[in-house]
């Protein structure tokens, strides 16, 4: 038997195996979970739920209710949308009735506005101990895991609970009595700081040394997390309108390119499937809380009930089983009216305008006509069944509105609603209109004439909404793709949009799969989006399934326009496809990712490299003509995301995400910049050199040459004058020499274009 063959039958083979574990996983008797939460704190606890919901889909869980342990008057509508969303409305949802204990007013109050909910506010929704002594009272004996992702106030009260008409047993014999297990994530382990107490247990360190010293059940803790990050897959894989893409863009902690530390989703990932292969349980002790300071101290006991995950696995599995998991879940939304601009400052929609907007999105036009355009990036279509549109100015009110949608970038519009009068007054300066038959567009303009056009107009808000409803037991008839047949080149790209009707059809999301993956491979980018991307010449197909239904686009994939002698390569996985179209000398690279030299490893380094061999002195000039700007267009900022940039790199691994290497990089916001790195797998070995500001069209040059790596400028492309930089280094024939892009944003990607591009060996 060829070693070809043997690999295969060992790939089949282990595959089967993880599939019969998994059916076997889902066919065990579900965990009971009772989740508290202080959600409106991080973000990351929504990534738990995330979790749970995708285990209740699997059969794996059932979800006896979501309970905040805050005084958040946000928590229990945050955590209700959530439920609804993934079609669950009737999961109990209780809050902590304590006045002024972490009384935040943070991301929740955005998730809660945001998406439907059974009531407004916190104080509309059951006590937190009184709906844990009802569910724990409708459970059979010892069948309850109790997740607790934040402080232990909540748990602190049901130990202290007494008999009431509820149940006839106090809380500690309650809790003896109906749960099986508790499992918490905080503290420290083992404990390496004694000076430094884990956040949940220092914002109420009574509760934590109380239940920890008087819980009845063992406890397995958690204080793993901090260095393992997930979410960032949910912001191209799972619909647009999800809410954990939302709170982890709205929570200003969050700096990590769509994604966020884990300790909740660890919590929860190992109270539904256990500890193994991940993690290794340590147990025979007491996990003892100072209840002045809340900092934990582990003493050994044989007899001790507590234990606690000490990390088995790499980093890397965890982050992929968590994502699995979150992105597992179905969507179940009724009654959401999603903006479909919501993400425009995260750079998914561009946007122009007659007049200004400032950094508030307010616009604003002296004109007596004014417009202003949405045009949705990568290729993606929206749909739009109402818009809204608010005017904080009585003066500056609009006469007459249309909306228009295009798909070939506007050159021809067709008008979707036109409203001569539409009913704006001082009284009234907002109002929503319907959308009669609402398609898909790429690109959507808005033409407004001032009521006085003396005056001119000032819109302070603008939404363009779809209505999202999941009808159950309404079955998806059709499903249409805006592309009957696609013919592209090897490393360039093509999106597909689905429209699938009814509207209100129960299933939403679309499933893609290519025939032949190394011919064409297709991704999804969104829930009823995917991008194919040319792999290898040939042809074949690509399916869009959804509930039964599906649609075949024929694909055939060309030769690759690069020249003899390049190569394309993605850095670090970006989460968006990129693409290289070349003409003559005239290179168009289109790439996504967070950042060059990010701080964090699972973003670090990435973007669209096309590159060639280093063979000794080598020498790369470019005329960097167009690069596309940071977000939405002019009156957006952006304060936490890299900024776009493309320019020349030398490097030696491409494979390695901290890489040894050199780069020179124009950003959009016009910084000339000089990066390197001179130890291979040095994270923080880092060094950076701003050569002051630079405007587009100019010249760029890189060269090694004499054991130095020197970087030009020029306006000509002739007199290169003195080198902006010199830098001692040498790269090797195994190095690559190329050109470079990075949107700065796993959201979208951005494009460069290089005229002129030589090469001197």
């Amino acid at each position: 038997m060829s070693s070809i063959h043997r690999r295969t039958r060992i790939l089949t083979l282990a595959l089967a195996i993880f599939a019969f574990t998994q059916l076997a996983r889902a066919a065990q008797t579900p965990v009971n979970i009772l989740f508290d939460t202080d959600v409106d704190q991080d973000c990351d606890d929504i990534g738990a739920l995330f979790v749970l919901h995708a285990a209740v889909d699997r059969g794996e869980a059932k979800l006896l209710a979501t309970i905040g342990c805050t005084s958040s008057d946000a928590i229990a509508p945050c955590l209700d949308a959530i439920n609804t969303w993934f079609g669950r409305p009737q999961i109990p949802v209780g809050t902590l009735k304590d006045t002024g204990f972490l009384d935040h007013q943070g991301f929740a109050g955005e998730i809660r506005n945001r998406y439907p909910t059974r009531f407004p506010h916190g104080k509309d929704y059951p006590d937190a101990l009184k709906l844990y002594r009802q569910i724990l009272t409708e459970q059979p004996d010892g069948s309850v895991v109790v997740l607790a992702v934040g402080p232990l106030r909540n748990l602190a009260n049901l130990l202290k609970s007494s008999p009431d008409d509820i149940n006839p047993l106090n809380g500690r014999d309650l809790v003896a009595k109906k749960v099986k297990r508790l499992e918490i994530m905080g503290g420290n382990y083992p404990p390496s700081r004694a000076n430094e107490a884990e956040w949940n247990f220092k914002q109420d360190p009574v509760s934590a040394a109380l239940v920890c010293s008087t819980w009845p059940t063992p406890i397995l803790f958690n204080g793993d997390g901090g260095s393992i990050n997930s979410g960032r897959r949910v912001t191209y894989e799972m619909p647009e309108h999800n809410p954990l893409t939302m709170a982890y863009r709205l929570y200003p902690g969050a700096g990590f390119a769509g994604d966020r530390l884990s300790w909740d989703s660890i919590s929860a990932l190992v109270a539904i499937r256990g500890a193994e292969p991940w993690y290794e349980v340590v147990g025979g002790g007491i996990n003892v809380i100072d209840p002045v300071t809340g900092i934990n101290v582990w003493k050994p006991d044989v007899n001790g009930r507590h234990s606690y995950l000490k990390p088995k696995g790499r980093k890397s599995e965890v982050e992929q089983v968590l994502e699995d998991m979150q992105t597992a879940g179905k969507p179940r939304p009724t009654q959401l009216e999603f903006n479909t601009l919501s993400y425009t400052d995260a750079g998914m929609c561009r946007v122009t305008q007659s007049g200004e907007r400032n950094d508030k999105g307010v616009w604003l036009d002296k004109a007596a006509s004014s417009w202003i355009q949405f045009h949705h990036v990568d290729g993606r279509k929206r749909l739009v069944t109402s818009y809204i549109l608010e005017c904080g100015n009585p003066d500056q009110l609009p006469h007459s509105i249309e909306l228009a949608g295009s798909n070939d970038g506007g050159s021809n519009w067709t008008t979707l609603d036109t409203r001569s009068s539409p009913g704006f007054d001082p009284s009234t300066r907002r109002l929503e209109f319907a959308v009669d038959s609402p398609a898909k567009w790429n690109v959507y303009r808005l033409r407004l004439t001032a009521a006085n056009s003396a005056e001119g107009i000032r819109v302070d808000a603008i939404q363009l909404n779809e209505r999202i409803h999941c009808e159950p037991g309404t079955a998806v008839t059709s499903l249409v793709l805006d592309q009957t047949a696609l013919t592209l080149p090897v490393h360039q790209r093509a999106t597909l949009n689905a429209t699938v009707a009814p509207l209100d059809s129960f299933e939403r999301q679309v499933i893609w799969s290519s025939s032949d993956p190394q011919i064409a491979e297709v991704r999804s980018i969104g829930e009823q989006t995917a991008m194919v991307v040319g792999k290898r010449p040939g042809t074949c197909s690509v399916t869009a399934l959804i509930d039964g239904v599906k649609q075949v686009c024929p694909v055939t994939v060309q030769a690759s326009t690069l020249p003899q002698g390049w190569l394309y390569d993605e850095l670090n996985a970006p989460p968006i496809p990129g693409s290289v179209a070349v003409s003559d000398s005239r290179f168009t690279l289109t790439g996504s990712g967070h950042a060059m030299t990010s701080w964090w490893e699972r973003v670090r380094d990435q973007g669209v490299f096309v590159n060639r061999p280093v063979r000794g002195d080598v020498a790369l000039s470019t005329h960097l003509t167009h690069l596309s700007p940071n977000v939405g267009g002019p009156g957006y900022k952006w304060d936490t995301r890299p900024a776009t940039v493309s320019g020349l790199m030398i490097r030696e691994s491409l494979g390695e995400s901290a890489g040894r290497y050199v780069l020179v990089q124009v950003s959009s916001t016009g910084n000339l910049t000089c990066r390197w790195r001179d130890k291979t797998g040095d994270q923080d070995d880092n060094q950076v050199r701003e050569l002051g500001k630079v405007t587009l069209p100019i010249h760029l040059k890189i060269e090694q040459a004499g054991g130095e790596i020197r970087i030009h400028t020029s306006n000509d492309g002739k007199d290169w004058g003195e080198p902006r930089l010199s830098h001692r280094a040498t790269f090797n024939p195994s190095s690559r020499i190329g050109l470079f892009v990075c949107s700065g944003n796993t959201f979208a990607s951005a494009t460069a274009v290089h005229d002129s591009v030589q090469v001197r060996e």
